[in-house]
C-alpha cells in the first residue's frame, strides 16, 4: 500500500539493463486512486553484436543484409540500414533495445551464398545469434559441370526445393554463357538429360528445366553406380552431388571413387551438397570425405521438409514463409536421419574413421 500524497520514484537499472535511468512523480489520493495510471520507460540505444550462423553452426561469412524498425512513423523504409558480416559471421548494429526490427536478405537476381529471407526479431541483449540459410547451389566457378541429383525416396520431402534451386542455377549461371552442363538423376538406376555436356543455349536450358521438372523422388539409392556413370563425361570439370546422404559411403565406395577420379583426364572435383545432415554425424562426415578426396567442397544446407509433396498431384514449389525469431534468433536444422543409440553411434563412427583415414592416407601417398 502506498501512502497518500506526492511520491517520487527513481528507476536506476543496472548497466546491462535495456532501460534508461528514469524519474517520475505519482499522486496518491486518500481513497487509494493514483495518477498517472501509466508511465512509459524509455529503452536504451546500444551497439548490438550480431553473430550470423548457418543452421549447422558455421559462421555465415560475408552475408549482406538490411535492418529497419518494424514499427516506425508511416512504416517508412527510409530507416533501412545495409550491413555485412565479416569472415567470422560477426557484425555490429546500433539498435533500440526491445524494439522489433526486420532482418532481410534480399534476392539478388544472381547466384548467392545465402537464401533470400525476411523475419522480425526483438532483443534486450548486447549480443544475438541469427540463423541464416545457405542457398542449395552457390556460385559455380567451373565452365563444364554436371549436376548429380539423388532422387531416392528419402529425398521426397526436399525434391521440390532441390528442383527449384537447380533450375535457378542453370538459368542464372549457364544461360547464354560459354559454359557447358548436364543433369543426371539417380536412384537404383540413372537418368541423364543428355549423353554429353551441352552448350547453354536457350533451347538446351529450356529442355533441361523441363527435364528437371519431371524428376520424381522414389526408390532406393545406388550412389556407386551413379558416380561410375557420371565420370564417363570426359569434359566435366566438376560434379555437383546433391543428396541427403542416405546412401552407403564406406571404404569400398571411397576406393571406387579414387580410381574414377585418378582415371579421369580432367580429374573433376566432386562438390557435395548435403541436405539436413546432422553436423558431426556419419552422413555429414561421409559427404565431407567424398569432397576432400577429390579436392571438392562440402556444402551443408538446411531445407524445410515439404510434407505436401506426399500428396497426390502435388506439383511446384511451396510459397515462401516469413520466420519470427524473438530475442536471440535460432532454428534447429530439420532432419529425418535415424537416431542411433550411444553404442551404435560409437561403433559406426569408429568404423567410418578407420576406413576414411586409411583411404585418405593412401590417396595422399
Amino acid at each position: 500500500d502506498l501512502p497518500a500524497g506526492n511520491l517520487h520514484f527513481s528507476l536506476e537499472p543496472v548497466s546491462m539493463s535495456p532501460f534508461v535511468v528514469a524519474q517520475f512523480e505519482l499522486q496518491v489520493n486518500e481513497n487509494g486512486d493514483f495518477l498517472p495510471m501509466r508511465h512509459q520507460i524509455e529503452t536504451k540505444t546500444a551497439d548490438v553484436q550480431m553473430h550470423l550462423v548457418t543452421p549447422d553452426g558455421e559462421p555465415a561469412a560475408n552475408c549482406k543484409f538490411s535492418l529497419w524498425p518494424k514499427f516506425n512513423e508511416g512504416n517508412s523504409r527510409s530507416l533501412e540500414v545495409g550491413l555485412r558480416s565479416d569472415d567470422n559471421g560477426m557484425v555490429t548494429a546500433t539498435l533500440c533495445l526491445l524494439e522489433p526490427y526486420v532482418f532481410r536478405i534480399k534476392a539478388s537476381g544472381k547466384a548467392a551464398e545465402y537464401m533470400p529471407q525476411e523475419f522480425a526479431f526483438v532483443t534486450d541483449r548486447r549480443s544475438v545469434t541469427v540463423v541464416v540459410a545457405r542457398s542449395v547451389i552457390s556460385v559455380i566457378p567451373e565452365d563444364n559441370a554436371v549436376f548429380l541429383v539423388d532422387a531416392s525416396g528419402s529425398m521426397q520431402a526436399y525434391i521440390q526445393d532441390v528442383k527449384s534451386a537447380l533450375n535457378l542455377a542453370i538459368v542464372q549461371q549457364f544461360h547464354k554463357s560459354d559454359k557447358r552442363f548436364n543433369v543426371m538423376s539417380f536412384t537404383d538406376s540413372q537418368v541423364e538429360f543428355r549423353q554429353e555436356l551441352v552448350e547453354a543455349s536457350t533451347e538446351n536450358v529450356e529442355d533441361a528445366m523441363r527435364f528437371v521438372d519431371y524428376i520424381q523422388a522414389g526408390g532406393c539409392s545406388n550412389i556407386a553406380a551413379a558416380l561410375r556413370r557420371v565420370f564417363r563425361f570426359k569434359r566435366a570439370q566438376a560434379i555437383y552431388l546433391i543428396t541427403d546422404g542416405k546412401c552407403e559411403v564406406g571404404e569400398e565406395l571411397l576406393t571406387h571413387l579414387k580410381i574414377l577420379f585418378l582415371g579421369h583426364p580432367l580429374r573433376p572435383k566432386v562438390h557435395t551438397v548435403g541436405i539436413n545432415c546432422v553436423p558431426g554425424r556419419l552422413t555429414h562426415r561421409a559427404l565431407q570425405g567424398i569432397a576432400d578426396l577429390t579436392q571438392g567442397t562440402f556444402r551443408a544446407v538446411c531445407l524445410e521438409q515439404d510434407l505436401s509433396s506426399n500428396l497426390d498431384g502435388a506439383r511446384g514449389g511451396r510459397p515462401g514463409k516469413s520466420l519470427e525469431f524473438p530475442h536471440s534468433a535460432a532454428v534447429m536444422p530439420s532432419t529425418d536421419e535415424e537416431p542411433l543409440t550411444g553404442a551404435e553411434e560409437d561403433h559406426e563412427e569408429e568404423e567410418y574413421e578407420q576406413d576414411f583415414a586409411a583411404e585418405s592416407q593412401e590417396f595422399a601417398s
